[in-house]
């Protein structure tokens, strides 16, 4: 594959129809389509890989035919020529009609996942729920929520793919694992505060269900990950976002040999924080609950493979689109001490955060 660090307007042209994005330490790596399947990860290449959430195995690794590096400042002044050419008359998404999800979908999920805690069967499991509108979206909006995402804190990892009429953008804060010079980087995150409650809720770190619901996750990486080598924790501590609070524990792992990415992707997803807890009860049932079709990619690993080097992201705060519909997902932890009112705040706030981040009608 062919690296640049310029782009031409024919190639962001090109990008914006089929491409690939990743902000990545305040450098913009984006990789221009058209897409192939990838047979090898040990080619000196970027490659991309975006399965279903709850078919590891519905999407062979993809490489594209171009990479780019950009600075912010390069990827704006492309952004903006390309769409010199063809001025939209409103934002993205301008006037489009959301339907929001059913409450009584929702109920359905926490009391169905409550039964099973009930019954000592899980611990904590995570539900999601999705806005639907019938406008999709163009190469041009793609172009405009690129211009917002620029603004996006650092605390977010900016990402994206599209091709053939369907894709996803977003700014994630989770990362399922970064891998570099044998060590393996991640984080337990889960356990949530609205900015909106902050001054009525007590502070996470004190917050007996939210620490409950972290510690799963914490744990279940910990116990995941040791057969790589010893596992070092900082935290937990509260990660600050534009809308919401998290709880947030590092961890590392010096390995003795690299892992395989794909398997340790398959090892991974999901965490309890997006899955199950303990992982031996399986996540695929939670594709029953009403409300489900078209999840897709929505909390599945979003990775940038390279032959040394990898990050995996966790699919999460996005906008994902097809030729017929754009949705906008979120979920939430559900454990014995969750209430059904407080976590279809929660849902509305992540959502909303969505649709900020992007610049989307609010």
């Amino acid at each position: 594959m062919e690296r640049q660090n310029s782009i031409t307007l024919s190639g962001i042209t090109n990008f914006l129809e089929a491409g690939a994005l990743l902000r990545h330490r305040d450098q913009w790596i984006l990789i221009e389509g058209p897409f192939k399947p990838s047979e090898a990860l040990d080619c000196d290449e970027i490659t991309v890989f975006f399965p279903d959430f709850y078919d590891l195995k519905s999407s062979a690794p993809l490489k594209g035919a171009r990479t780019y590096r950009l600075s912010p400042e390069e990827l704006r002044k492309n952004c903006e020529a390309y769409l010199a050419q063809k001025p939209p008359s409103k934002g993205p998404l301008m006037g489009a009609s959301w339907v929001e999800p059913q409450k009584e979908h929702f109920r359905q999920a926490l009391e169905g996942i409550q039964s099973r805690i009930q019954k000592n069967e899980i611990q904590k499991a995570v539900p999601a729920i999705f806005a639907r509108s019938s406008q999709t979206v163009t190469a041009v909006e793609r172009a405009q929520m690129l211009l917002t995402l620029l603004e996006a804190p650092q605390t977010l990892y900016v990402y994206g793919f599209w091709q053939k009429g369907e894709g996803v953008l977003g700014a994630t804060p989770e990362v399922l694992f970064e891998y570099s010079q044998g060590v393996i980087k991640t984080m337990a995150l889960a356990g949530t505060c609205p900015k909106a409650e902050a001054l009525q809720r007590e502070s996470l770190l004190e917050d007996e269900k939210e620490m409950q619901e972290h510690l799963f996750v914490l744990e279940d990486l910990k116990n995941t990950l040791k057969s790589w080598g010893d596992v070092k924790t900082a935290g937990p501590g509260i990660l600050e976002l534009p809308m919401l609070y998290h709880l947030k524990t590092e961890i590392e792992v010096h390995c003795a040999q690299q892992p395989p990415f794909l398997t340790l992707i398959e090892q991974l997803h999901p965490t309890p924080a997006l899955g199950v807890a303990p992982r031996s009860q399986g996540y695929k049932w939670m594709a029953e609950f009403p409300g489900q079709e078209g999840r897709r990619g929505f909390g599945a690993p979003f990775a940038f493979l390279g032959p040394e080097e990898a990050l995996c992201l966790v699919a999460i705060r996005n906008l994902q689109w097809n030729s017929s519909v754009s949705m906008i997902g979120s979920g939430c932890g559900i454990v014995a001490a969750s209430e059904f009112e407080r976590e279809w705040r929660e849902l509305y706030q992540k959502r909303l955060s969505v649709r900020k981040i992007l610049g989307l009608e609010v």
